[in-house]
C-alpha cells in the first residue's frame, strides 16, 4: 500500500511538474520565466501563483523560445512575486480562488471586451440630383460640395470579432451647381443649392478583419437625419423634415498606449431616392477615443 501511495504522489507531482512554468526574472513592466521546451503562443496570458495556488499577477507572453519567454505585467503588484515562483496558464477563472479568482475574472472579462468612446471630425463630401420645372422645361441640378461634422462615438465589444458602433452630433450637408442662366430660386438666381444641418444618429455594425492591437474593419448599418435647418433654391423645404440613410463604412481603429485608440473611417451613405432628387454623402471621419 505505501508503494502505491508512493506511485501516486510521484505522480501528480511529476503532472504539477509538467505544467508549471518557473519565473526566473522581474521587472516594473515585464518578466521572463522559463518554459523549458513546454508549449507557448505569443500572447498567451498566465497567472504568476504562490505556494497556495492563488493568483498574483497576470501576464501576457510577448516574445519566446524554447527555453523561455518574455512577458509583460497586465494586471497585479509585481512586487509581490519573487524568483522560483510558478506560472499557471489561464484556462478558466474559476479555477482560481479567493480574492485572486475575483481579480482574475475582472481582468479576463476586460481583456476579451472592451469598449470605448470619443469624438470624431468628419469631412463630408455631398451630391445631390435633383430635378425641376422653370419656365414650362424641366431643369436638372447635379449639385456637388463638401462640409464638417462633429460626432461622438461609443463602442460596444460584442466579441473578438464584431462590435457596434454608435454615433451622434451635428453634420451638414451641403451642395450646388452654377448654371448659365438665371433659371435657380424661380429664375432669381443662376446657382442652385441645398443647404441642410442634420441632427445625426447612427448604428452600425463593424467586423474586425484584423486581431492585432491596430484594428481594420468593415461595416454597414443605418442613419437617421433629423433636419434642424434648412435653405434651398431648387428643393421645397416645407417637405424636409428628417431622412433615414443606409452606410456602408471601413476604417481602422488606431492603438494608441494601453486604452486609448484613434479611430479613422471611411462611409458611404446612401439617401433613400425619389423620382426627382438622389443624394448621397461621402464622409472621412477621424477621432480619438478612450478604453474602458
Amino acid at each position: 500500500m505505501r508503494i502505491s501511495y508512493s506511485v501516486i504522489l510521484t505522480t501528480l507531482l511529476g503532472l504539477a511538474s509538467s505544467q508549471a512554468y518557473t519565473l526566473q526574472k522581474t521587472s516594473s513592466t515585464a518578466v521572463i520565466f522559463q518554459t523549458d521546451g513546454k508549449p507557448v503562443s505569443e500572447n498567451q496570458d498566465f497567472y504568476i501563483v504562490d505556494q497556495s495556488n492563488k493568483a498574483k499577477v497576470l501576464v501576457r507572453v510577448e516574445k519566446f523560445n524554447s527555453k523561455q519567454a518574455k512577458a509583460k505585467v497586465i494586471k497585479g503588484n509585481i512586487t509581490s512575486v519573487q524568483v522560483g515562483m510558478s506560472l499557471r496558464p489561464v484556462r478558466t477563472p474559476a479555477s482560481v480562488q479567493g480574492a485572486d479568482g475575483q481579480m482574475a475574472t475582472a481582468i479576463t472579462t476586460k481583456s476579451k471586451s472592451r469598449n470605448t468612446w470619443g469624438l470624431m471630425a468628419s469631412y463630408m463630401m455631398s451630391s445631390m440630383n435633383a430635378k425641376f420645372s422653370y419656365g414650362g422645361a424641366n431643369q436638372t441640378a447635379a449639385m456637388t460640395g463638401s462640409s464638417v461634422g462633429l460626432l461622438g462615438f461609443y463602442d460596444y465589444t460584442l466579441n473578438k470579432n464584431l462590435q457596434v458602433r454608435g454615433m451622434g452630433g451635428l453634420e451638414t450637408f451641403d451642395a450646388k451647381q452654377a448654371k448659365e442662366t438665371n433659371v435657380c430660386d424661380k429664375g432669381a438666381s443662376a446657382e442652385c443649392n441645398v443647404k441642410i444641418n442634420y441632427l445625426s444618429l447612427y448604428a452600425m455594425g463593424k467586423y474586425n478583419l484584423t486581431k492585432t492591437k491596430n484594428k481594420f474593419w468593415i461595416g454597414g448599418g443605418l442613419g437617421y437625419l433629423l433636419a434642424v435647418g434648412k435653405s434651398s433654391s431648387v428643393l421645397d423645404t416645407s417637405l424636409i423634415t428628417s431622412n433615414q440613410v443606409l452606410t456602408l463604412g471601413l476604417g481602422l481603429d488606431i492603438g494608441s498606449g494601453t486604452k486609448n485608440v484613434i479611430p479613422v473611417s471611411l462611409d458611404y451613405s446612401l439617401f433613400p431616392s425619389s423620382a426627382t432628387v438622389s443624394a448621397s454623402i461621402i464622409s472621412l471621419k477621424v477621432g480619438f477615443g478612450f478604453g474602458q
